[in-house]
């Protein structure tokens, strides 16, 4: 198994106000970025890639100080591409199943344990099922900032990323995937195919599932939050 974290972003919504990249942000005495790498060598995964683009000498410098032999990938085009980039280029040349992880979520290393155990013939996301108590907390217009998710009696993700309407969806993308070693060339393959070169990950997750990938979902009530701009972090409460 290996963790692929995605830490390129210029996270230009909230670094005017904290002055670092938000994987930097300090929590119950670890970063954001320490604690996602603690949690994965608690759960065994011992092959981490961190993928870097803005300031990247700064998260390099940190990667190098605190943590032993985590691979460093470069995006250089991170800024007029999208985290799913950043995601093809950690895929690229490995043999392993891949959990994926943003960098500016803070999640019970549970998380990661479940995803290992479910192993999943196919693509995985776990989704926060009581996520609108996270919401609160966040103050959060919810039409304004979640999306929908819709998935089927099996559990398989139907559609995701839409603009919210009317009914609230029964579930919220925790920016975690889980990609089984022979999917991976499918996964890039399509990536290629439809020649893309700026989407949002979910929007590519509704491209995968049109092009007969089957994702499941992983229905969970787990601690997990999400830095996305200053209010969050404001009004985050640690438990």
């Amino acid at each position: 198994m290996r963790l692929i974290i995605l830490a390129a972003g210029k996270s230009s919504r909230i670094f005017k106000d904290i002055g670092k990249h938000k994987c930097l942000i300090n929590v119950n005495n670890q970063t954001l970025l320490s604690k996602i790498i603690n949690d994965a060598l608690y759960n065994k995964i011992k092959k981490i890639s961190v993928v870097v683009g803005y300031r990247a000498s700064i998260l390099k410098n940190y990667i190098q100080k605190h943590h032993k032999k985590i691979k460093i990938i470069n995006n250089k085009q991170y800024y007029n591409t999208d985290m799913l980039h950043s995601a093809i280029l950690g895929l690229r040349g490995i043999n392993d199943d891949v959990i994926i992880s943003y960098s500016d979520i803070l999640y019970d290393k549970k998380i990661l344990k479940r995803i290992i155990k479910k192993k999943s013939k196919d693509m995985a996301i776990p989704i926060k099922t009581d996520w609108l108590k996270v919401w609160k907390m966040r103050k959060k217009k919810i039409k304004a900032d979640a999306e929908t998710l819709e998935f089927n009696k099996q559990n398989y993700l139907l559609s995701i990323g839409g603009k919210i309407l009317n009914k609230y969806p029964k579930g919220q993308y925790m920016g975690l995937i889980f990609i089984p070693k022979n999917l991976i060339k499918n996964f890039l393959l399509t990536y290629k195919n439809y020649k893309v070169k700026k989407m949002q990950m979910s929007n590519y997750l509704n491209l995968l599932i049109k092009s007969n990938f089957k994702i499941k979902v992983i229905k969970l009530k787990n601690y997990w939050y999400e830095f996305d701009d200053i209010e969050d972090f404001n009004n985050f409460k640690f438990r």
